[in-house]
């Protein structure tokens, strides 16, 4: 029986993928119509993973125009390029791939520029809402300078304040004004133990509408951060 040599080669480990990283401005707006009204829709957007092709998912969220009035100015966008990335709408579980681009328009708000970008197709964005939704027919009201309060409720301890933000920043919470998530350094618990973005429950509270109750259970109350 003959014999034959077999030359066998060590494995050589592949080298581990790289994840792919997609271009895309982390605030960013699109121009639309809502009903006969034409203005701008302002998103965000977060990680989500990667896809079965190891490419960014970019989960969309309503951004929130604070109630801002901003000027709408043309400029020369440096890139010009188009993009095509992967997206998830931020309530869904379907990834899609969209193309967009840098138009030659930007909202300008006291030095804060959000770029106007075009998306394709437009349905991969989520559903408008109104604090995300800036008319262009009409301005935006004035916003109301905060007013320093007195109230008789005590404040809550630093460290019970640290750990309900760490625990909320833990489980991804949001806030329930303007949707962004909340962490330690963002956060205000209300004296009814209610989670917010500070700067939104602080102009929230500064409203007289708001007759200094809490927008989730209608009680009475005063914010609390890190900070106060």
């Amino acid at each position: 029986m003959d014999q034959f040599e077999v030359d066998i080669q060590p494995l050589v480990p592949l080298a581990p993928l790289v994840p792919v990283i997609q271009e895309f401005p982390m605030t960013f707006c699109v121009r639309t119509n809502v009903g006969q009204r034409e203005g701008y829709y302002l998103l965000r957007w977060t990680h989500g993973g990667f896809d079965n092709e190891n490419k960014v998912v970019h989960v969309l969220k309503p951004g929130n125009h604070l109630n801002r009035f901003y000027n709408v100015l043309n400029y020369a966008p440096a890139n010009t390029a188009t993009y095509n990335i992967i997206t998830r709408k931020g309530n869904g579980n379907v990834n899609r791939p969209i193309s967009w681009f840098y138009t030659n328009k930007r909202l300008s708000y006291h030095g804060l520029h959000i770029p106007v970008i075009q998306i394709s197709p437009m349905n991969a964005l989520p559903s408008i809402k109104p604090t995300a939704f800036i008319p262009i027919t009409e301005p935006l009201p004035a916003p109301v300078v905060p007013v320093n309060k007195t109230y008789t409720i005590n404040k809550i301890p630093q460290h019970i304040i640290t750990a309900i933000l760490r625990d909320a920043a833990f489980h991804e919470e949001s806030c329930p004004i303007t949707s962004v998530d909340i962490d330690v350094s963002n956060g205000a618990i209300t004296s009814c133990f209610h989670i917010f973005e500070k700067s939104a429950i602080k102009h929230w509270l500064s409203l007289p509408a708001s007759k200094d109750k809490c927008p989730i259970c209608n009680t009475p109350c005063n914010s609390y951060t890190l900070d106060s």
